[in-house]
């Protein structure tokens, strides 16, 4: 009997050194472990995930694994998100579109007034400059005044003549190439 129990103190005696030497400071170690990776930010179970998650089999769990946490949102709702950032998308698109659209209208309003303004202005300034030129014309010598207007458009001998008096309009004529001068006269009748 006393074999027996020496025996079994034996037992217990390595028993108690395991506990003392290799389990309470493996749990002491990682219990220390996990406060100061937790404090400085780091996940050692995501990192492990991460690492684990490479090898095939053990990717296969993992995924199984994260759908049951609910931790992830299911599908209908990253649809449902995806749908309503790009309905924001388009109603900014379309506000953009509305003021770009206010500012074209803006700026074709600003150049038909642009463009009136300078028709009225113009309009204003050419019949000074329309008989001013007449009158250079009339007082020219007759041949020396048709060869310039032989050069010029029936469009702009038509303004020009459209100023002269019939006596001045009636000698450049006489000079002019009897062909352009029967054009300008139909022209002048018009």
């Amino acid at each position: 009997m006393a074999k027996r129990k020496q025996e079994k103190g034996v037992a217990t005696k390595g028993f108690k050194r395991f506990l003392l030497l290799i389990c309470i400071p493996a749990i002491l170690l990682t219990v220390i472990g996990s406060i100061v990776f937790s404090l400085s930010g780091i996940s050692p179970m995501e990192q492990a995930r991460a690492m684990a998650g490479q090898l095939p089999i053990v990717s296969a769990w993992i995924s199984e694994d994260n759908d049951d946490d609910g931790e992830e949102t299911s599908p209908l709702a990253e649809k449902d998100e995806e749908i309503a950032n790009l309905a924001q998308q388009l109603q900014r698109a379309e506000d953009t579109i509305e003021e770009l659209e206010a500012e074209i209208e803006q700026i074709e309003d600003d150049e038909a007034y642009a463009e009136a303004s300078a028709r009225e202005l113009e309009e204003a300034e050419a019949p000074e400059a329309l008989t001013r030129i007449a009158r250079v014309y009339e007082n020219m010598k007759p041949r020396q005044a048709a060869e310039i207007m032989d050069e010029l458009t029936n469009e702009a001998i038509l303004l020009h003549m459209s100023e002269m008096n019939d006596d001045g309009r009636s000698v450049i004529l006489e000079n002019m190439d009897p062909e352009r001068a029967a054009e300008i006269t139909t022209l002048l009748a018009d």
